[in-house]
């Protein structure tokens, strides 16, 4: 879904007249937040610069969600649209649930995973001046970020791609914080221990462009059994894991005995 439909299921199901919300990433126009009648909207961003809009409906807080500056049971909802593959899940969870009002409703629609195809999720990098991202520049072969160690990636993409993007794009898969790199299977045990109650998970693999990588030596290139990848996921990680899911709905909600 775009980001305009993600807000529109959102504001569906959650009455957002009155409503206290804090967003986990981004920041939606303050005159959409009019629109809908809010009374305070946080937005939680480190990337952005803190401030309070003049009509005193939104506020950026320039921190992460792991660590929500607001009081216990202070908000109607958590929202989130394409950011919960950035931050810790775990913690982000707890904090959450403990800023939501009994009965309130974490919405999150977020992707591509760690579990996808493009899992690497390629972007806020940059190589010479330009900024990538994984949609525009399918540097990357599918599945790259699980089947390659990182001396074995490094000397597929230099067959390919100059010296010093090849470290870029290595440095990314491998080192980069800005993906969480969180299985399908962490988001759920995070959602359970987070004590909130599962209202909705909906997930997909749609991939909506295409992966054209340059012509990499084929010496080099690991063909691609999904099957036998994820035993070797579930067998480094001990635990089951399903490849494949690339994009995710949690729609979560705090009971009144939290």
């Amino acid at each position: 879904m775009s980001e305009d439909e993600v807000f529109a299921d959102f504001a569906a199901r959650v009455p957002l007249a009155g409503a206290v919300v804090a967003e986990v990433g981004g920041a939606f126009p303050v005159a959409m937040l009019h629109r809908h009648g809010v009374a305070r909207w946080y937005s939680v961003d480190p990337n952005r610069v803190a401030q309070v809009d003049p009509s005193g409906v939104r506020e950026v807080l320039a921190v992460g969600a792991e660590d929500l500056p607001l009081p216990d049971a202070s908000v109607d909802a958590v929202f989130s649209c394409n950011a919960f593959q950035f931050v810790d899940i775990g913690p982000t969870l707890l904090q959450a649930a403990r800023v939501l009002r009994p009965g309130g409703v974490l919405y999150a629609h977020f992707g591509p995973i760690w579990s996808a195809v493009d899992g690497h999720q390629l972007e806020y990098t940059s190589y010479q001046g330009r900024d990538l991202t994984f949609w525009d520049d399918t540097l990357l072969p599918p599945w790259s970020h699980l089947l390659y160690t990182r001396d074995e990636l490094r000397a597929l993409l230099s067959t390919g791609v100059d010296e010093g993007l090849a470290d870029v794009l290595v440095a990314h898969v491998h080192d980069s914080r800005t993906v969480n790199r969180a299985f399908f299977e962490d988001y759920v045990a995070a959602a359970l221990a987070s004590g909130l109650e599962w209202l909705e998970v909906a997930t997909s693999d749609h991939l909506d462009y295409e992966i054209t990588p340059p012509a990499y030596d084929p010496a080099l290139t690991r063909p691609v059994d999904l099957a036998a990848l994820a035993a070797g996921v579930s067998a480094r990680r001990g635990a089951p894991t399903r490849l494949g899911v690339r994009d995710v709905l949690m729609v979560l909600r705090k009971p009144a005995y939290l």
